[in-house]
Order: C-alpha cells, then structure tokens, then sequence
C-alpha cells in the first residue's frame, strides 16, 4: 500500500546494501548486505531474556551500569541464523532487519495486488538501499512479472554498473535518482564516496532516456542547502534533459533507527530547511525550465 514511490498503488521492494552512508540517511537498515538485529529500546523492558537465550555470547548485560539496556554483539548477530533471542522477548523488542527470499517468493506476493496496482495505475517499486546492486534479483523479477501486466519503477543513488542495469532501464516506467550535490569532495564528506560515477551514470542513462528519469534532490543543510548548490544542480539536470525534480527537505525521522541497530546518528541536532528556503529553490529549479516540486 505504498502510495508516496510512484504513481498509483504499489508494493515497495526494498533491497538491502548501498554503496554509500549518507549521514541523513532514514532507512540505515538497509545499508548492509546481510540481516541485521534491530533492539527497540523503546519497547524493551530490561527483562534480560535475551542475555540467557541467546547460545553464541551476542547478548550481554553492561556491568557498569546494570540498569542498562542489552548489549548486542552485531558481528555475531549478522551470522545467527537461529535467532534464540528474538523469541525469547516477551515485549518484541528485537528483530531482525532483512531476509533472503526467491524471486518467485516475492512474486507471490505482488501477485495478491495486482489488481489494486491495475486499478490505481501502481506497481512495484525497486527501492533500498541500492537496488541496482541486486541487478540479476531484479531482472529475473522483471522477466516473470512483466508478461502479466505488472510495471515496474525504481529508486537509485547512482552508484552502479551501467552496463547491467541498461536492460532494465529499458523495462522502468520511472526512475527516481538521487542527486545530493555538485561538489566531489562535499559529497564524499557526507557519503563516504565522491559523485563522479552518479554524475557520469545519469549522464548515460539520459542519453538513452531522459523523459522517465526524475532526479531527486534531498536538500540537506552543510551538504547543498544554498540557492548556489541548487542551480548548479538544476543547470546539470538541464543540461542532461532531466525534465522533472522533486525536492526532499530534510528530516530526522530516522534517528532512532540508527540507536536500534546500535550506531551512531551523525546529523547536527537542529537542523533544518524552512518552507520559505524550499519554495525558494523550487523556484531556482523551474527558472531552468524543469519541472519541480517538493515533497
């Protein structure tokens, strides 16, 4: 019932691992590969069930402070395959993030919706972390899904391999596609990686399509919140034939994912983009002719 990852009713797919670690990232828990332990700290009543369940020496008690929440080993969590712990809590304060599953596993389930998707003009929606890192996953989806009527769209940061993702490029009725800013090094900074592969990537990809690619901008404090940033985002979209941009101001609400999955949250506490600064660069980007709207 995703409503807001392309047009009509859809099922989001959400595949896990991205090349990147954008600081502001909302969704950390598809950033690795692998299944990771979520602890919700706000559910989790200290009972310890977990300490005594669990057969690998993941889950220990602070001796420091023993009112403290549980202690998780993540790098003996990531190979558990048991998961002792999980049922043991009798509040369902863990889980785990992330699953393996077949392509015709999920088929099954989009399957059961399509004809809400039909309906409503919906699909699915590849998203992730990086989907595109999972190009076989999706081709092979793409091959048994597309014959019954099914279309299909996607989310990317830009990091990948061009040459495998141009087949089911040519099978997208949309790509959402990240561009967070013009300057490398301000990139690699806030990202872990410098934007000369996203850059060059959204180049080729406009050169076979442009009309189903919308670049979407997440306007970010310290990272390209300046009228300056913006244009010269606009002006490199319209130099590539971009057509359509979303802005995506700033927000926090994945904050306390990060405590779950035992990280640090790196975003300046505070920040923000007021409505006026949006509604400006908005204005910034339809100067250059593309069409454009926050969300």
């Amino acid at each position: 019932m995703s409503v807001q990852d392309g047009p009509g009713i859809r099922t989001t797919v959400f595949l896990k691992g991205c090349p990147l670690k954008c600081k502001w990232c909302s969704n950390p828990e598809g950033q690795q590969s692998y299944p990771e332990l979520m602890h919700v700290n706000t559910l989790c009543k200290k009972n310890y069930e977990c300490v005594a369940a669990c057969p690998y020496g993941s889950s220990s008690r602070n001796l420091i402070d023993e009112d403290s929440y549980p202690v998780f080993n993540n790098d003996i969590c990531k190979s558990c395959e048991t998961r002792e712990c999980i049922e043991s809590c009798p509040e369902q304060a863990l889980r785990f993030t992330g699953r393996n599953i077949t392509v015709d596993d999920l088929l099954k389930r989009v399957l059961a919706n399509i004809r809400f998707y039909k309906n409503s003009g919906g699909g699915v929606t590849f998203s992730g972390g990086e989907p595109f890192l999972q190009t076989e996953f999706i081709k092979n989806f793409i091959e048994k899904a597309l014959p019954l009527g099914i279309s299909f769209g996607a989310e990317t940061c830009g990091v990948f391999e061009i040459e495998k993702v141009k087949e089911i490029y040519s099978k997208l009725e949309f790509l959402y596609y990240d561009l967070k800013c013009m300057d490398g090094e301000i990139h690699k900074i806030h990202t872990g990686s410098t934007n000369r592969i996203i850059l060059d990537n959204l180049k080729k990809l406009a050169g076979i399509n442009p009309d189903i690619i919308i670049v979407s901008v997440p306007v970010v404090p310290g990272v390209n919140a300046g009228e300056t940033q913006i244009d010269r985002i606009a002006s490199f979209c319209k130099e590539c034939g971009i057509k359509e941009m979303r802005l995506l101001p700033y927000h926090s609400f994945g904050r306390d994912k990060y405590s779950f999955l035992g990280r640090e949250y790196k975003m300046d506490d505070g920040v923000s983009v007021s409505e006026e600064e949006t509604e400006r660069f908005v204005s910034i980007v339809t100067g250059h002719g593309i069409s454009c709207k926050a969300e």
